[in-house]
């Protein structure tokens, strides 16, 4: 279903977002990773990190990550590890079998993007690419002020009436 923000132009762009998210968690699925699954796993290539940094990068709440993390630790794609220096902070550490699905779930990642602009020549590409940057730096719509309120009269005393 398209969204309906009253934007013609946003609706298409929101929708064509949501359809090359849902077309590469599908394609993902085939490796048995969902794309949050397959981010998680991106960002552990080549680093540990604490949950905090992950939940950063991926723009997610801590309790989302912990979510995530579960289910792939259960699967032995990541483990939990103590950080060396501060006892607070757990860091989360790429395993060989999950580098190894991480570098096969790549190709699905790449089959899905690629096949959501291969209708596009370099020109339209570029272009397309061009005008997303500019919408994507644009900031944010300033918050309305809050209507003021007005003050609530006091309620009737149960036993009196107000009185």
């Amino acid at each position: 279903m398209r969204p309906d923000t009253g934007s013609e132009l946003v609706d298409a762009l929101l929708h064509a977002a949501h359809r090359v998210r849902t077309s590469t968690d599908a394609s993902l699925r085939c490796r048995e990773l969902s794309l949050p699954g397959y981010k998680l796993l991106k960002a552990l290539a080549g680093t540990d990190r604490s949950m905090r940094e992950v939940s950063d990068l991926l723009r997610v709440s801590p309790r989302t990550v912990t979510g995530i993390i579960d289910g792939l630790q259960a699967r032995a794609l990541v483990t939990r590890r103590p950080h060396p220096t501060d006892r607070r902070v757990t860091l989360l550490h790429l395993t060989e079998e999950g580098a190894r699905r991480l570098d096969e779930a790549r190709h699905q990642a790449e089959g899905a993007r690629n096949a959501a602009i291969e209708d596009l020549d370099a020109t339209e590409r570029e272009t397309l690419r061009r005008l997303l940057d500019r919408v994507a730096v644009q900031p944010p719509a300033p918050c309305d002020p809050p209507e003021p309120s007005r003050p609530t009269p006091p309620a009737a005393h149960p036993r009196t009436g107000g009185r």
